[in-house]
């Protein structure tokens, strides 16, 4: 486990930069305009993307029972294991090279129009704490402690009522809207038939509204024999056979190795999933395994497969699916992050099924990039849809600074000689996840700011209508924004109605502040209005064995993205926090469920 310890180290460690390249990064953090500018532009002309690759060979795993696993193991209680040093695992996060540059503060003047933060919360407003450090321990203990916690959400209706299913790495588990356990924690590597040496991370789930299933993701970094990562790697997708979450699920998988390609084998980093009315999509960045260098960055790849065709093996009344696979190794922003899109609840679903990418390999943008598979109906026949792609002009965004917490007991890291406790990482402003809603594409993302004592990290918010022809794509730009504080935002996503009406959630820190969670109404095409609702108090610092050396130098690992979705009224939202919860030895990450009414 030390060789694999070390080689994850190296996917999110930072490199020193010369004192040249820092002056050139503080000169590229000019401070984000204050006003929310607002503009219908036309995109550049659409263009066919040269995108290589072609059928990939999916394989049926087997069938799982989720309330079999669930009462098979008392372990999974929830009990805090002590954690062996060489079992601790950090999940892997493959980070474009700006984002390894020492980030300085900048000296701009405070960005004016700043959102405050209201009393209480949205009438109606419920929500509880799920998965925390110390459950993921019990049910994953030859782990020892999982950081950070990646958060995947799903709701939908179950036997039981409205169910709300909680993924994180590596435990699931399934509520009902009143926090009640409807399930048990299940680690993941039984949820998808994986021998206990795989490293699964980057979980996902989605409740599907045009055919009411239920889908788990996740995909593996390596496998562990004789203390030593091999080059396997692979993608997993569990399918209900019914519309219950509760029962059997057929489990899938198909190799990410990309052995064909100079310098892999590779894995599939941050597989974010997708879905329009025929397809179901996942979306990856592909890195090397095992460079000994971080320049290592492969482009992205995109996995497309029938819908009904995955169901239908599911059930095993058809042979498992083509999947199509499209390589896009290179792009003017670095193809980096090709975010995918889900259709909200009660939405017309297109044949048409859109990625957003911002430009996360400068240290700013002022330019989105919008992606169309078109006539994925093509896909329940084995047809293979073809991939346009345009850009439109939009605000600028920056790189984000990580942020500070507040300082508080930090038992672990005194334990390892350490005098304070860790800022948090931001990541990058890569967009994060991308709702389609009646035509209109709501995304964000990450940014910086310039505020008086130097760099603030916010949010970037967008409207977008996509419109396609029989072989190309166009994209105007209805609206766009700013979410900015004097606290620092992270982690945001939009979770909207058919209508464009729900809630930006996210994650707060700051100085004076723990760890929390909240979000803002966000009003269609006009976005967020009104002040920021604190729905998660955070109650102490983030104390994780990746805060510290060797795994990182003072900064924190925070879980990479949140999650919003739509259902019956509500928008439901998650994210990670510090919840009043027991700890876990190394770790003492929580997660916060909440949903309110549409606005």
């Amino acid at each position: 486990m030390t060789e694999l310890r070390h080689l994850l180290l190296r996917r999110h460690r930072r490199s020193l930069v010369s004192a040249c390249a820092t002056i050139a990064v503080a000169l590229a953090f000019a401070a984000v305009p204050a006003a929310a500018a607002t503009a219908h532009q036309v995109a550049s002309i659409s263009q066919v993307v040269p995108a290589s690759g072609g059928p990939v060979i999916l394989h049926r795993v087997g069938v799982v029972n989720l309330e079999t696993l669930a009462s098979a193991d008392a372990r999974r209680a929830g009990t805090a294991f002590p954690a062996a040093a060489g079992h601790r695992q950090v999940a892997p996060l493959g980070m474009p090279p700006v984002a390894r540059a020492a980030r300085p503060s900048a000296t701009a003047p405070a960005t004016a129009g700043l959102t405050g933060f209201a009393p209480g919360n949205v009438a109606g407003e419920r929500g509880f704490d799920g998965i925390t450090a110390a459950i993921d321990s019990g049910a994953n203990p030859a782990a020892g402690g999982i950081s950070p916690p990646d958060q995947g959400l799903a709701v939908g209706p179950s036997p039981a009522g409205t169910v709300i299913e909680e993924f994180v790495n590596n435990t699931l588990n399934i509520y009902s809207p009143s926090g009640e356990t409807l399930l048990g924690a299940i680690p993941s590597d039984q949820v998808f038939l994986l021998p206990t040496r795989y490293f699964p991370t980057d979980p996902r789930a989605y409740w599907d509204p045009q055919t009411g299933h239920w889908f788990l993701t996740q995909f593996t970094f390596g496998v562990v024999t004789s203390g030593k990562p091999t080059s396997q790697a692979d993608q997993y997708i569990a399918v209900s056979q019914t519309a219950s979450p509760f029962s059997n699920y057929t489990v899938f998988s198909f190799s990410t190795a990309d052995r064909s390609t100079p310098g892999c084998p590779c894995f599939g980093d941050f597989d974010q999933v997708g879905a329009d009315n025929s397809g179901f999509f996942i979306a990856t960045n592909e890195f090397s395994q095992f460079s000994q260098t971080q320049q290592d960055f492969n482009g992205s790849i995109v996995y497309a497969v029938s819908k009904s065709g995955l169901i239908a093996a599911a059930q095993f009344t058809r042979p498992v699916p083509v999947i199509q696979r499209y390589r896009v190794p290179s792009d003017p922003f670095g193809a980096y992050h090709l975010s995918p899109s889900t259709v909200t609840q009660g939405s017309r679903a297109p044949d048409t099924e859109y990625f957003v990418e911002s430009n996360a390999f400068a240290l700013t943008g002022s330019d989105l990039r919008v992606y169309a598979l078109l006539h994925t109906d093509s896909l329940n026949t084995g047809g293979r849809p073809p991939l346009v792609v345009t850009t439109t002009g939009t605000e600028q965004y920056s790189f984000p600074p990580d942020v500070f917490q507040k300082s508080g007991p930090f038992p672990y890291g005194q334990s390892l000689g350490q005098t304070g406790v860790g800022q948090l990482q931001t990541d990058t402003d890569a967009v994060q996840g991308v709702t389609d809603a009646s035509g209109r594409l709501y995304a964000e993302l990450s940014t910086g700011f310039d505020f008086g004592t130097g760099q603030n990290a916010g949010i970037g918010w967008f409207v977008l209508h996509p419109v396609t022809g029989s072989d190309s794509v166009s994209a105007s730009l209805v609206s766009q924004g700013y979410v900015q504080t004097k606290q620092d935002l992270l982690y945001p996503v939009i979770g909207v109605n058919a209508d464009g009406h729900g809630y930006l959630n996210f994650a707060v820190s700051a100085a004076s502040r723990y760890p929390s969670t909240g979000y803002i109404v966000f009003n269609g095409a006009n976005g967020p209005t009104g002040n920021i609702y604190i729905s998660g108090h955070g109650t102490n610092a983030l104390d994780d064995f990746d805060c510290y050396p060797p795994f990182s130098n003072g900064y924190c690992r925070y879980g990479d993205y949140s999650m919003a979705q739509d259902y019956n009224g509500k928008i439901y939202m998650a994210s990670e926090y510090m919840a009043p919860q027991p700890r876990a030895v190394p770790v003492n990450w929580g997660t916060r469920i909440w949903y309110a009414p549409v606005p």
